[in-house]
Order: structure tokens, then sequence, then C-alpha cells
């Protein structure tokens, strides 16, 4: 989505009353793995190569709704510092899928710790 698809996304959580809004999911695109491995096959993109959108898009996000819902942020969070960039970047929570898989429960301590060390 565009910035601007994203403002729009914001002002209809607001005008429908949603409690919150869990942002990003999975992608269609393929920008950053071409060339590699599996690359090229259809389905949702997650992960890594998903974390630098998911990350501005939290921020276009953050700005719009202004604090009036909580941004939970998920997409690309695969060590303790991607959990903190989401709350930098207006989130109020993270949501940890791709990354637990592959490093198991010692992420959770990371993200807590690069969280709390922004305080």
């Amino acid at each position: 989505m565009t910035d601007e698809e994203t403002a729009q996304v914001a002002q209809a959580l607001i005008e429908t009353g949603m409690d919150a809004v869990i942002a990003t999911n999975t992608t269609l695109s393929r920008v950053g793995v071409e060339g590699m491995e599996h690359g090229h096959e259809a389905g949702g993109l997650s992960g890594a190569p998903v974390r630098d959108k998911s990350t501005h898009t939290v921020k276009v996000l953050a700005a719009e709704l202004g604090g009036r819902l909580p941004i939970i942020a998920a997409g690309g969070i695969t060590e303790g510092k991607h959990a903190a960039e989401k709350i930098t970047a207006g989130a109020s929570l993270v949501q940890i899928y791709s990354g637990f898989i592959y490093k198991g429960p010692a992420l959770i301590r990371e993200s807590v710790d690069a969280i709390a060390a922004l305080r």
C-alpha cells in the first residue's frame, strides 16, 4: 500500500470504531528475495524481507492515528533491536512469529530487554 492508502485505512479504522490495528501482514511482493532459492514461489512472504516496509507502515499509521488506538507491529522481528524499532516507530505492542520460529524463546527476552532499554 502507498502512504496515502495507509492514511485512508487509518481514517477508516477511526471512523468504524476499531479497538486496535495489527500492522502488518505478509506481502505478495518478491522485492528483496529475487534470485534466492524459492524466491519466485507464490504465496505470502513474511519475516526479515518485510521488516523495513512494516516499520515504515507503523510510522505512517502512528502519524495518522495520533495515539487514538493501539498499533500492534508485526513483520520481520528477528532480533530484539527490531522489536525496539517497531516501538520507536509508534507501535504499542509487537507480535513476533517468524523470528520466534527460528530463534525460539530467547528472542522474547532479547526483545523485552531492547524495548526496556528505550525507557
